[in-house]
């Protein structure tokens, strides 16, 4: 008999396995499956190791299959030498089975610990879930909506990458639901709404759900981003009164709040139970650690994930990955890269990776070239993909390797909780059962986090006055109530104004409030609708600079003035002939091109139409009391957030439609400011015909098409 350490040994050599010892290894796995503490998963994550090298012990496939079993791992079990019994077993833990719904994907199995918890949900209670990055917890969401128990859903999720890759996942499951992620999108009998917290707060006329889905439950934590984290407190407040379930979910949480349960009527559930293995391998640089990582590069074999702190050190990379990595194919993705040059700049250093088989993912990249760029490693044509946190927050890849390179996340150092996560994205259920992960630094002090959910526990500390006016009285605690009961007492604006503006500092809005007041022709100036004039739109800016920013810099943009510049830019000019006149005034491609990008995605089409409208709804309460003209910037802050282009032309490239190819077939989508046509349109498109188009631009097209 085999030892624990023994059987570990054996399996991490890359020597081949003989039946003798394949006999050994099973009967010794018998005895500590016998003897394990149900606490213990050491046992299970032997046994991926032997499924990683399953065709050496295919001598011996019913007592593998009776070791699966044991453990729960049903989906892994092998149907080509199955016993009755255990096909029995398997099929009991089909989803389609458990809720008697024999329409469901016949293609899905649980593990034992997935069939629980669906259980959980489907007999109607609120689940907290705390699991593995490689547990399944996208799986039984799709199954709860197969299951036909669930007319209207709502599934929040961190990020508008999370809305196309949940929108395409649900597109392929069997069920007579629509789903919208727009609000121009119109409603049918049954839907899944699929949104970000700053979409869903803003939604208008949301029906009520049967069941209500918070992915990434962990950022309702104030501590790694205060305001979205009020935000998402916010959404999840409402949301909260208008369901009649919810199922929260995300990785590697301790525990949640005392008292939460209770206030909440749910159950928290906390579960180790992983179906990958992660080999932590500690690389100690002895010199440069650039160097260390070319040389890692040049070895290793697979798919690999490089995770850095920002989009800088990601070109950084991938630059030196470029000029350097010898296991690099030439003209890798030549067709991506040359569109890519041709729609932004031949000089981006994404272009030049790509033509080697590198991607590059973070929060500057427009959203269809990034979808692009994971579509190309998940189907392997692309070896390295070079990643900020954008890409570790909930998008799943099917990475063999994770090479943890930077200890930071921008500046601040990632904790270990954010550390577990980025961990996890190795390895992937039925695709690599070992993920090995890279680190270049120590790994940061063990230690999981209490969720702290401040809609829940008020804390002074770290619960903003924003979140707390949006709550009622009745919900609200004895100091809560204290700390804004003053917001409800002044005569300044009314609470309605000052909540209608979420997320933003109700002080700093009364204060705006008085200038405003007490300078009439400012106010004056504001009542403009449709298109403002320079000089209004200059006003404008530096207003919300001087109340609502109040920073010396924010998102690459240093002052009222040169955002008022900026946008007026975006309204007379292509993207491409800005970041062309950026690189004119002396800027490098990479930061014409990223720099240009950014302030669309981060200003135009964000902060900028939330505080104008903000000050829209201030300034129209003082001229209602003082009988002066009205603003209206719903116009003028619809065209900023759509680049002065049909709204459905932006929306689509959330679907990984490009803008540029969008604007060339936009005759043919004929959208009318509707997203619901362009899909329709879309949908009907006969490719073949379309001859002004690329193959790489039909293939792309094709894409889209699949998953709509």
């Amino acid at each position: 008999m085999f030892t624990r350490n023994d059987i570990e040994k054996i399996l991490k050599n890359s020597n081949p396995i003989n039946v003798d010892t394949a006999f050994i290894i099973l009967q010794s796995m018998y005895h500590l499956a016998n003897t394990n503490n149900i606490e213990d998963n050491s046992t299970q994550q032997l046994l991926l190791r032997i499924l990683d090298r399953k065709e050496e012990f295919n001598s011996f496939s019913d007592a593998l299959n009776g070791l699966v079993r044991h453990f729960g791992l049903y989906p892994y079990l092998d149907t080509d030498n199955i016993t009755i019994k255990d096909a029995f077993v398997r099929e009991l833990h089909r989803p389609s089975l458990l809720t008697e719904n024999n329409s469901g994907n016949e293609g899905i199995v649980f593990h034992k610990v997935q069939s629980e918890i669906f259980q959980h949900l489907i007999n109607g209670e609120n689940i907290i879930l705390s699991a593995p990055t490689s547990f399944g917890k996208s799986t039984l969401i799709d199954s709860l909506i197969e299951s036909q128990k669930f007319e209207n859903i709502i599934i929040i999720v961190p990020t508008i990458a999370l809305i196309d890759e949940t929108r395409r996942r649900i597109s392929s499951l069997k069920t007579e639901h629509k789903v919208i992620t727009h609000a121009s999108q119109e409603k049918f009998s049954k839907n899944i709404f699929v949104l970000t917290q700053e979409r869903a707060i803003d939604f208008p006329d949301l029906p009520n759900f049967d069941l209500f889905i918070l992915d990434e439950f962990y950022k309702l934590d104030p501590r790694e981003d205060s305001e979205r984290a009020m935000t998402l407190n916010l959404a999840f407040y409402k949301l909260y009164k208008k369901s009649k379930q919810f199922y929260l979910l995300g990785p590697n949480i301790n525990n949640i709040p005392n008292g939460l349960p209770e206030r909440f009527q749910c159950k928290f559930i906390k579960t180790d139970y992983s179906t990958v293995v992660t080999e932590v391998v500690h690389i100690h640089p002895q010199k440069d650690h650039f160097d260390e990582l070319i040389n890692l590069c040049n070895s290793i074999k697979g798919s690999t994930l490089i995770f850095c702190a920002s989009p800088n050190k990601a070109r950084k990379i991938t630059r030196l990955l470029t000029e350097n990595c010898t296991q690099l194919k030439d003209n890798s993705l030549n067709d991506e890269a040359n569109w890519i040059a041709e729609n932004y700049h031949p000089d981006w250093t994404l272009v030049k990776g790509l033509r080697k088989g590198i991607g590059m993912h973070h929060g500057k990249i427009p959203r269809a070239i990034a979808h692009l760029c994971v579509k190309n490693f998940n189907e392997e044509k692309i070896q390295f993909l070079v990643c900020t946190s954008t890409l570790i927050e909930g998008v799943n890849t099917k990475a063999k390797n994770v090479i943890i390179f930077d200890n930071k996340i921008a500046r601040n150092k990632y904790d270990f909780f954010t550390f577990n996560n980025i961990k996890g994205r190795s390895g992937r259920m039925f695709k690599h059962f070992i993920g090995n992960v890279y680190l270049f630094n120590n790994p940061p002090q063990e230690e999981l986090p209490l969720v702290d959910i401040p809609i829940f526990s008020q804390d002074e500390s770290n619960t903003t006055d924003s979140l707390l006016i949006q709550l009622d009285k009745d919900d609200m605690t004895i100091e809560s109530w204290k700390r804004v009961q003053k917001y409800h007492n002044q005569s300044i604006l009314s609470i309605d104004t000052l909540r209608g503006n979420s997320g933003i500092n109700p002080d700093y809005q009364m204060e705006l409030a008085m200038y405003l007041l007490n300078n009439r022709s400012i106010l004056e100036s504001l009542s403009w609708s449709s298109n403002p004039s320079y000089t209004e739109l200059k006003i404008l800016c530096c207003l919300i600079w001087e109340y609502f920013i109040r920073l010396g810099r924010y998102y690459d943009v240093s002052s009222g003035k040169q955002l008022a510049f900026k946008l007026n830019q975006l309204k007379h000019n292509q993207l491409k002939d800005i970041i062309l006149n950026e690189i004119d005034q002396g800027l490098e491609a990479d930061d014409a091109i990223e720099n240009t990008l950014s302030f669309v995605r981060q200003w135009a089409q964000f902060h900028f139409p939330r505080f104008a409208i903000a000050v829209s709804r201030i300034q129209n309460e003082l001229a209602e009391k003082l009988g002066i003209e009205k603003a209206d910037y719903s116009f003028f802050c619809t065209q900023v957030e759509n680049l002065f282009k049909d709204p459905a032309l932006i929306a689509l490239d959330e679907y990984g439609l490009p803008l540029p190819l969008a604007e060339k077939i936009e005759n043919k989508l004929n959208p009318e400011g509707k997203l619901d046509i362009a899909i329709d349109n879309l949908s009907k498109l006969n490719l073949d015909l379309l001859d002004n188009l690329t193959v790489f631009e039909k293939e792309l097209l094709q894409d889209v098409k699949d998953y709509i």
